[in-house]
């Protein structure tokens, strides 16, 4: 007997735990140039502070706060300077009292020196200068692990790798880090129909976009790729299968999944003693979707219908595999929030329904003016530029703007 499909929320879940259960990808070291977007596969902690030492955010003279006491405009100080500090300097010898040390922005400061007066509120002096402002204790003074303190936390382990945290890390003097290995995805499209881009185009034949889409969003979020297409034959398809789980760490196919007399897909996961982690889901589009281990790899066979495939993969396909890549659970989810429609949506939802959306700050736009047909699962073009899923809940009615809408982001 066919089991009922299982609810979104349900669906993701089996996934996500399924993920979880799979070795770690293996871990090795990558230098700081090659290290964007990797996942960290340990804690990265500072190893100093940084800044190492008290520094001059400005270009001005370094100062005792008690040596600037009573200037102004009318009433000017003047002080001898005794030195002359650029960033990369060591100060030699501590700044005396009455004195004043010429400073460059990122320069170490000279010990007995309290403040830092910018050099806009002085004549510039090189051997005298003339001060016109007030200073306290410590003003204009960058301290010592102002940034970070050593020992600090930059990323955890899972952490995926932006710029910012490579730009820390090189402050700290990290040359590589230890990060885990991409996951290579296999990327089968199945269907008699298809045909490579570049083929000439035979009567009754299309070109095979499902598996160039889901490959390009793969890659996007740092997978290794392996794709291919093959015919609606059981055969083709359990050996290309065989082919891929032999080369590749999962698998994701489109086509095949659903009830017509050749999609053979769930037969063929049947033959390769697959292990099922759910068979069906709850929504529209993407309902057939099926997810299975098959020699202890992960199994997503997506639907042929482009939006369809497009929805479940980032749903479910993505999240599960970020999990499996080493990525913290909570940057594989996609973001939930609310937003204001700024179009409608004119059909009701009998079931989970799923909107490929554009959202911008607090908004959310569905593309086609509310027309339901341009929400056709088939369609390619009503893709473009979307960065998001618009969910309506069983039993809605149709939506219209000024409306508030749960919003799920893809994740990057």
């Amino acid at each position: 007997m066919k089991q009922p499909f299982c609810a979104p929320a349900e669906a993701l879940r089996r996934v996500l735990d399924a993920a979880a259960q799979l070795p770690k990808p293996a871990v090795e070291n990558a230098g700081l140039d090659e290290a964007v977007g990797r996942i960290a596969a340990a804690p990265l902690c500072a190893r100093m502070d940084q800044p190492p030492f008290d520094r001059s955010p400005l270009d001005g003279y370094a100062l005792h706060s008690a040596d600037t006491a009573g200037a102004g405009e009318k009433t000017p100080k003047t002080l001898p300077v005794v030195m002359k500090l650029y960033a990369g300097d060591a100060p030699t010898a501590a700044l005396p009292a009455g004195c004043a040390a010429r400073i460059m922005t990122g320069a170490p400061l000279p010990a007995g020196a309290d403040c830092i007066l910018m050099q806009e509120l002085t004549d510039g002096g090189e051997e005298n200068v003339r001060i016109y402002a007030e200073l306290s204790h410590n003003a204009n003074v960058v301290f010592r692990g102002e940034d970070i303190a050593a020992g600090a936390l930059i990323a955890d382990a899972g952490t995926v790798l932006t710029p910012a945290h490579l730009g820390v890390l090189a402050g700290q003097g990290f040359a590589e880090v230890p990060v885990y290995r991409p996951l290579t995805v296999g990327v089968l499209a199945t269907g008699s129909e298809l045909l490579a881009p570049g083929e000439t185009l035979a009567p009754g034949k299309i070109y095979d976009a499902n598996g160039i889409q889901n490959a390009a969003r793969l890659r996007q979020m740092g997978f290794a790729v392996q794709r291919r297409h093959c015919s609606d034959d059981p055969a083709l398809i359990v050996a290309e299968l065989e082919e891929l789980l032999t080369g590749c760490d999962a698998v994701v196919t489109s086509g095949g999944v659903s009830v017509g007399q050749k999609d053979y897909l769930p037969v063929v996961l049947e033959s390769l003693g697959a292990e099922p982690v759910f068979s069906g889901v709850a929504q529209k589009p993407g309902s057939p979707m099926l997810a299975a281990k098959v020699e202890g790899k992960l199994v997503f066979c997506l639907s042929g219908n482009p939006f369809a495939a497009a929805a479940t993969l980032e749903q479910y396909v993505l999240p599960a595999l970020l999990r499996a890549a080493g990525r913290l659970e909570k940057g594989c989810i996609l973001p939930r929030t609310k937003r204001t429609l700024t179009t409608g949506f004119s059909k009701a939802s009998k079931g989970n329904r799923y909107l490929r959306a554009k959202a911008s700050g607090g908004t959310v736009a569905i593309p086609g003016e509310g027309n339901a047909e341009a929400h056709s699962s088939g369609s390619l073009s009503a893709m473009i530029g979307c960065n998001c899923l618009v969910e309506l809940p069983a039993g809605s009615g149709p939506v219209k703007p000024g409306e508030e809408v749960e919003v799920l982001s893809f994740v990057y």
